[in-house]
């Protein structure tokens, strides 16, 4: 039988065992896992799966795997000799900083270590801080948070293209030989997917080759397609332009047109959106290598590419004049026209330097013949559309020749047929100005009508008097003996000095003129002018300024006797209407004379029995309160007495209390009616102002309560049975100097119109409940204020019917009205119009809006003899 210590021995032995089978089976079990991440990796290589995805799964496979703090795939930048790069897919657990926003840069790697990394060099680190590395390898580690690392490398091919790294960031770390040939494994097969990667992209790149060789002859086909169908010059660059730059990927594609000078100008291009155009904005090039070569290598009809314009070797001068075109890399091929250079295709790339490959310089080369055969058919068909334009040209100038004389015929005024004249000359020739010059007696002159595009300013009524020293001296010079004259540049015609200065005063370059005459006398010119620049004035565009000349010269004769029947005409016409004006006037004013007389009359025959009456009610109001004191008294003493009972009964029949109570009320009403009567007698009698003088300082206030006094049965039925409001907002007026009785006549039209426009308000509602309740008390708001510059402003408002803005200038015509027949004479605002700017230098005017009322502003002098004085 065992002893204890032999049993515990073999115990220990057990479970020794144990452990290491237990440990034998995770690293089994670590290995299947591995194998599986291996095969899962290598499925995924096959399936095609892309890189970025490839990576990014296999990083979260490797740290679930290893139970690492980090997994990632590091790549070279590309042509940094090994010295810098950055982290392109990685898991990171929690907690942790990512690399993936980092760059990395170690400039001691590349020459030192790159070179055993490529032969397979493994770095397997438990502890950064004991493994003797550089200070600047721990700073870039530390920047990660890692305390240990495992790096194996990834290969393309020969050459050293990444690492993958594994970070333990918690802690220090012992790599097992097992883990580090599962990196290694993974590597490989990383190595595997990046050749089968460059494989595919080479196909790629292949067939991206050949779609652009195939949108290359699309293009030019369309193109040339665009071509043989006779499309116009500018249509066929502009398609051009824009489809090469889209197939080159260019950011700028540009047609160049050489001038005669060997200068240059953008005439075309197709520009991305993030640069700045040149087409129309830059000036006039001038490239000195050009000029003096007269087109250089260009008119060997050779093509030319920069990949980057600081390293080709261009001058100062030229380089500066390719960053004004923001320009990096260009490349270049010639357009000729037949045998002629006739300008530039050019491609830019303005973002940075550029490769520019065989086929696309081919491309360019193609394009820019194909512009060529355009430019010699757009010629042709310039030349055949330049003969139909002049037989169009002749056409419509014997159109507008038929057209003016047309015109003359129908008897058309002078100035209507000049206007037209001048307007149709001028865009039948396609002149800057056509103006007709009128000689005065001294023969200076002056414009008196144009036809003149936007951009000139203009001469007729604006340069006044011009005094042309030669025309006087000669009056008239050539034109007077019935020549025309036509220049085409005033700088190269040998003008003097001060003839060329006062043509640069019309903006003139260049002029066409001939002669006016009224009968034999020459009367004026009609002129055409080119600002814009010189120009070769064709035969038949002289010959239509002078049949244009002869036609208004027949116009003047014949506007001459128009004129002289119109002349009579209107002298009949004012006769007409200064009669009719008199007529108006005169009934007015019979009938306001006739008003006053009557008012003032009625005024008097009530104010005599009126005052006697007022007067006495005082006294029967005395008398009445002594009767009653003595009846009274009465009472006390017939207390006692034996007729009481009598009395009392009397007393109840008369029902004496009431009689007492009410008698006294009665004749305090009395008094107040007399007293109403009074006022209403004053305000006839304001409002006559028969018995004052016919100019005085009143208070214009009373005049308008006189007014609404006259009115106030109208005011108080309003129409509907619902009165009118009157809304007085008077300010602190000091007298005004006036013609009181015919301002309140002004008064009474304004205020009438305004009750007869509410009125017609009322009666144009269609609501039967508005119409039977009444529901809109409708407002007359009358205020006054002193005003600016010593005057005093009254303003009467509405809230009638209003007055349509299309009739509201016409108001205040003589025998104008809106109101229906026999409701109205038409004269009512005219007169008032007239009373208040003749009588007293004010104004009356109108602020009108349909269906919300009509408001009437008065203002007058405060000081009317001053004002009168000046």
């Amino acid at each position: 039988m065992p002893t204890f210590l032999e049993s515990e021995n073999s115990f220990n032995a057990l479970q020794q065992a144990a452990y290491q089978l237990s440990s034998c089976t995770d690293q089994i079990f670590l290995q299947i896992r591995q194998e599986q991440a291996l095969a899962s990796i290598v499925d995924r290589i096959r399936s095609s799966m892309e890189l970025v995805t490839l990576f990014e799964t296999t990083t979260t496979e490797v740290r679930e795997l290893l139970k690492a703090d980090r997994v990632g795939v590091f790549q070279f930048k590309p042509g940094s000799g090994w010295n810098e790069g950055e982290f392109v897919a990685e898991n990171v657990a929690a907690g942790f900083p990512s690399t993936l926003a980092e760059k990395v840069s170690d400039h001691c790697f590349g020459p030192n270590f790159a070179a055993a990394y490529t032969q397979g060099r493994v770095q397997a680190i438990s502890d950064i801080y004991s493994a003797n590395l550089s200070d600047c390898h721990i700073q870039i580690l530390e920047q990660f948070e890692v305390r240990a690392n495992l790096i194996v490398p990834v290969l393309q091919g020969d050459s050293l293209w990444g690492f993958l790294c594994v970070h333990q960031c918690s802690q220090t770390r012992r790599w097992q030989l097992g883990e580090i040939e599962f990196v290694k494994k993974i590597a490989g097969h990383f190595a595997i997917a990046l050749q089968q990667s460059e494989y595919v992209e080479q196909l790629q790149d292949k067939v991206t080759r050949l779609d652009r060789a195939k949108a290359q002859e699309a293009a030019l086909f369309k193109i040339t397609n665009r071509i043989r169908r006779s499309l116009d010059w500018e249509a066929i660059c502009d398609m051009a332009t824009e489809e090469v730059r889209q197939l080159l990927g260019a950011d700028r594609v540009a047609v160049y047109r050489f001038n005669p000078d060997w200068s240059g100008d953008f005439v075309i291009e197709s520009v991305a959106d993030d640069w700045k155009p040149l087409v129309g904005v830059t000036a006039t090039i001038t490239d000195t290598y050009l000029a003096e070569t007269q087109g250089g290598r260009y008119t060997h009809n050779e093509n030319y590419a920069v990949e980057d314009i600081y390293t080709v070797g261009h001058d100062d001068c030229h380089v500066a004049l390719l960053e004004e075109f923001q320009a990096r890399a260009y490349s270049i091929t010639p357009i000729f026209q037949g045998e002629r250079l006739w300008g530039l295709l050019a491609a830019f790339q303005n973002s940075g330097p550029r490769q520019w490959r065989d086929d696309e310089r081919t491309l360019l080369a193609q394009i820019g013949e194909q512009l060529g055969i355009a430019l010699q058919q757009a010629e042709y068909v310039e030349q055949l559309q330049d003969k139909v334009a002049r037989l169009d040209r002749a056409k419509a100038q014997q159109t507008a020749l038929f057209k003016i004389t047309s015109r003359i015929r129908r008897s058309l005024g002078w100035e209507t047929i000049c206007e037209t004249a001048t307007e149709d000359v001028r865009q039948l020739l396609g002149a800057d100005r056509v103006a007709v010059y009128r000689f005065n007696s001294d023969w200076s002159g002056e414009f008196v009508t144009e036809s003149v595009a936007d951009e000139w300013k203009p001469l007729a009524g604006v340069t006044g008097t011009i005094a042309d020293t030669h025309l006087m001296d000669n009056q008239g010079g050539r034109y007077a003996n019935n020549e025309n004259f036509a220049v085409s540049d005033i700088y190269t015609v040998g003008h003097d000095d001060c003839h060329v200065a006062l043509l640069e005063e019309f903006q003139a370059r260049a002029y066409a003129i001939a002669p006016i005459f009224q009968g034999e006398r020459l009367w004026g010119l009609l002129a055409a002018f080119q600002n814009s620049g010189p120009r070769d004035w064709q035969d038949d565009e002289i010959t239509l300024l002078t049949q244009i000349g002869e036609q208004l010269g027949i116009a003047l004769q014949q506007s001459d006797a128009v004129w002289k029947i119109q002349s009579q005409s209107v002298e009949l016409q004012q006769m007409l209407e200064d009669l009719k004006k008199s007529q108006a006037q005169q009934i007015q004013n019979e009938k306001m004379a006739s008003l006053g007389q009557l008012v003032a009359g009625v005024a008097h025959e009530i104010n005599n029995p009126v005052n006697f009456i007022h007067g006495n009610i005082r006294h029967i109001g005395q008398y009445v309160k002594d009767l009653l004191t003595l009846i009274d008294f009465y009472q006390k003493q017939t207390a006692d007495s034996e007729n009481v009972e009598i009395y009392r009964d009397k007393e109840d029949d008369l029902d004496f209390e009431f009689l007492l109570e009410d008698f006294p009320k009665m004749l305090g009403s009395m008094k107040i009616g007399t007293e109403r009567i009074r006022e209403i007698v004053l305000s006839l009698r304001n409002f006559s102002r028969l018995d004052e003088s016919e100019f005085k300082a009143v208070d214009i206030h009373e005049g308008i309560n006189s007014t609404l006094l006259i009115l106030g049965n109208r005011i108080k039925d309003g129409g509907a049975h619902s009165g009118v409001e009157i809304i007085k907002d008077y300010g602190e007026l000091p007298p005004v100097e006036c013609y009181p009785a015919k301002l309140n006549q002004v008064f009474m039209n304004l205020l009438s119109n305004a009750l007869d426009a509410i009125e017609e308000a009322i009666k144009a509602k269609t609501s039967a409940h508005e119409a039977s309740t009444g529901s809109q008390k409708h407002k007359i708001w009358i205020s006054t204020q002193l005003a600016d510059q010593g005057q005093v402003e009254v303003r009467i408002r509405d809230s009638g019917i209003g007055v349509p803005e299309d009739i509201a200038p016409q108001v205040f015509d003589h025998f104008f009205t809106t109101k229906p027949v026999g409701e109205g004479t038409g004269l009512g605002l005219a007169i008032s119009r007239k009373i208040i700017m003749e009588n007293h230098l004010g104004t009356l005017s109108v602020n009108a809006t349909p269906g919300q009322g009509a408001e009437f502003i008065i203002r007058l002098p405060l000081k009317l003899q001053n004002a009168l004085a000046e």
